[in-house]
């Protein structure tokens, strides 16, 4: 059913495309051939189907690659008042009491545990929309949290394609998947932690 409702939108704005062409910008009279409709309605499926160029033409991917991008920069307080921007506040106007009171020891296990660097977690936010999730957190080697001694700062986050792929396993069938994009598949972490 999805692929049939893509492939009409697909035919559709391959007709009117080619019809743009035909008649605006070569001014003739013809009609638009059925089957060079046909082979643009392809291109159109294939192009949406290309990462990453189709997604290019979306804003939310470039909302959510801007905020990715931030985990390049280098560990400092510019980078740390950046991130806390999307979540309205900045380093001056935190209230360190408050955040002292929810921050985190984190396992050895965990993913950015670092032996006297990264230690300590204080989850910052999320921001969610229907098109990408946001998590950022703020890092220390001190259980009490001071503007100084915060190490690391990094965003997690997922954008939703709204790309659909046929998936399934064994005994269950079919079903159509969504693909999703992560941070780390867009710019890579900066986890030289700030001295």
């Amino acid at each position: 059913m999805f692929f049939l409702i893509m492939f009409c939108i697909a035919l559709s704005l391959s007709y009117f495309l080619l019809w743009l062409i035909y008649r605006k910008a070569f001014k003739s009279k013809k009609k638009v051939s059925k089957f060079l409709v046909f082979l643009g309605s392809i291109g159109l499926i294939i192009f949406y189907y290309t990462p990453p160029y189709s997604f290019y033409l979306e804003p939310s991917y470039w909302q959510f690659r801007n905020m990715c991008k931030l985990n390049e920069l280098p560990n400092d307080e510019e980078k740390y008042n950046k991130i806390l921007r999307y979540f309205d506040t900045d380093l001056d106007s935190l209230d360190w009491e408050e955040l002292n009171r929810e921050v985190e020891a984190m396992g050895e296990k965990a993913h950015f545990y670092s032996p006297n660097e990264v230690e300590y977690e204080f989850f910052i936010g999320e921001i969610r929309n229907s098109r990408y999730s946001i998590f950022a957190s703020l890092y220390s080697n001190e259980k009490i949290f001071k503007k100084s001694n915060i190490t690391l700062a990094i965003i997690l986050g997922k954008w939703h394609t709204r790309r659909y792929y046929l998936d399934g396993n064994e005994g269950s069938g079919f079903y159509w998947s969504e693909e999703d994009l992560y941070c780390n598949k867009i710019t890579k972490y900066n986890l030289e932690t700030k001295k």
